[in-house]
């Protein structure tokens, strides 16, 4: 079998299904109660907890050590509901409140049975983090979306303190990021791996799993894999967890759900993230979910006065509003706009960004500068003329910028900063995946809920359809992996 590779067939045939192996027809080499396929945070979260709780936990890990997407990750994890985090940076919160921004933000329904066990149990998710040596420091940080430089450990993440959300909904901040100065993914594996090497847990490291392994009832009792190059065969008795990654390195997945995710400069992920976990569940008839929503950010922010500028399409039109998650803005852009995107500047409210995007032209007017842009004429002094009147009164009636982030942009040359997705920084990754319920166990397509599980079955982390169903927010997939993956290992060990 060809270890480049996760199922042996043919290249052009990466989004069929892989169907499992027949367990009467293989000899086990070793039988364990949770077998884990994966160890990033979902994986350490599910191991820990199912290795915690006594059980003989094998992990299964395709690189040649733990970390994953996770440890490449800004470290930023979701949490809220009046974490000791909040409350030391002088935040309150509450589960109800996470949960109607959640609703809202991420296109779920309040009463969606994942979203409310996310919300109710976060408080208690935090202090297993901590207890688990990850620590967090209260003190809040203004640059909304990305980690701080420093080790404050709260930010808004998702557009909380932004229109539409905070008309209706309290602002609070409920990224938590780990502290450490930087991107903490890394820094946030560590702590995970180092709590995970004082339990009894096996990780073998270059394991290439192969097979689910199914017995004649159809539930999921093990896994076949090549580790250092030698076929094994594995009995799980009590579940198998799968938090092997996501599909954003398979093309022929990503063409066929949300081909815009092909398109965009910098896919988060890794190669591990080839769909092997999504394509294993579809051979048992797992039930998938958003398959065409895809996070994609746009880093316009920070420094935040950058939003004092506007955004236009490729009619020279506004589509949201500014001060907004750049998550929102990315995703906008690329899904909504085509990825033909433009933020304007006047000469006083001009700034480069974190990453360095400056003005591609500089015109001394607004019909000078549409032309070399190459919007339809008159669009943008149009454009600039209705919000340059709002901005002068404070007020955006057409998208709900914030008062403080608004002021006329009339003072010439202007400029404007290519953002079309073939010249600037779009990363993303498809938030689509298995369906699955509040325990992880993974859903079929032919029932509702716990009847219609794949028995010993469960998927966590990107594996897993993201809680966002429609948009983002930073810190989701850390956060909503590593919880779903202790209450997967713990449901597993309950079956």
């Amino acid at each position: 079998m060809d270890d480049q590779r996760t199922d042996g067939g043919r290249d052009d045939d990466r989004a069929s299904p892989i169907p499992p192996s027949t367990a009467e027809d293989l000899t086990w080499d070793d039988t364990f109660d949770v077998v884990v396929v994966g160890l990033g945070a979902a994986g350490a979260a599910a191991a820990l907890t199912a290795a915690e709780a006594g059980a003989r936990v094998l992990v299964l890990e395709r690189q040649g050590q733990g970390g994953g997407t996770s440890a490449m990750s800004g470290g930023i994890l979701y949490l809220g509901g009046g974490t000791s985090t909040q409350l030391a940076a002088g935040y309150d919160d509450d589960p109800a409140l996470m949960r109607r921004f959640l609703a809202a933000a991420l296109g779920r329904p309040e009463d969606d049975p994942r979203l409310a066990a996310y919300c109710d149990g976060s408080v208690e998710h935090h202090d297993w983090l901590v207890a688990h040596g990850v620590p967090f420091r209260g003190e809040f940080w203004p640059e909304p979306g990305m980690e701080p430089p420093g080790t404050e450990g709260l930010v808004f993440t998702g557009g909380e303190d932004t229109a539409p959300y905070a008309d209706t909904v309290r602002p609070v901040p409920r990224g938590h990021v780990p502290a450490t100065p930087n991107a903490a993914g890394g820094f946030l594996m560590e702590c995970l791996l180092g709590a995970l090497a004082a339990t009894s847990a096996q990780v073998r490291a270059d394991a290439r799993v192969r097979t689910l392994a199914t017995d004649a009832t159809g539930r999921v009792v093990g896994v076949t894999a090549t580790v250092d190059g030698t076929p094994l065969a594995v009995r799980a008795t009590a579940g198998v967890v799968l938090a092997s990654g996501g599909w954003a390195y398979n093309d022929a997945l990503v063409d066929a759900h949300v081909p815009e995710v092909n398109r965009v400069a910098w896919k988060l992920g890794t190669d591990a993230d080839d769909g092997w976990g999504l394509r294993s569940c579809l051979a048992l008839g797992a039930r998938t979910e958003s398959m065409h929503t895809a996070e994609v950010a746009l880093p316009i922010t920070p420094p935040r006065d950058v939003v004092r500028g506007v955004l236009v399409n490729g009619r020279g039109e506004r589509f949201i509003n500014e001060d907004t998650y750049f998550g929102h803005v990315g995703q906008a852009a690329l899904m909504e706009q085509d990825g033909e995107v433009y933020l304007l500047f006047d000469e006083p409210r001009y700034l480069v960004n974190r990453v360095g995007m400056r003005a591609t032209w500089v015109c001394g007017d607004w019909d000078e500068l549409a032309e070399e842009v190459g919007l339809p004429p008159g669009s943008l002094r149009s454009t600039m003329t209705a919000y340059n009147e709002a901005a002068a009164h404070g007020e955006d009636p057409a998208f709900g910028k914030r008062a403080d982030w608004l002021v006329p942009l009339d003072e010439p040359p202007f400029g404007a900063v290519d953002l079309r997705v073939g010249s600037t920084i779009y990363a993303g990754f498809p938030l689509g995946g298995v369906a699955t319920d509040a325990d992880g166990r993974v859903l079929r397509d032919d029932g509702d809920d716990g009847d219609a599980a794949v028995p010993g079955l469960f998927a966590v982390g990107r594996v897993a359809a993201s809680l966002a169903r429609e948009r983002y927010c930073s810190g989701i997939s850390l956060g909503e992996g590593t919880f779903f993956g202790r209450r997967a290992a713990a449901a597993a060990l309950r079956s």
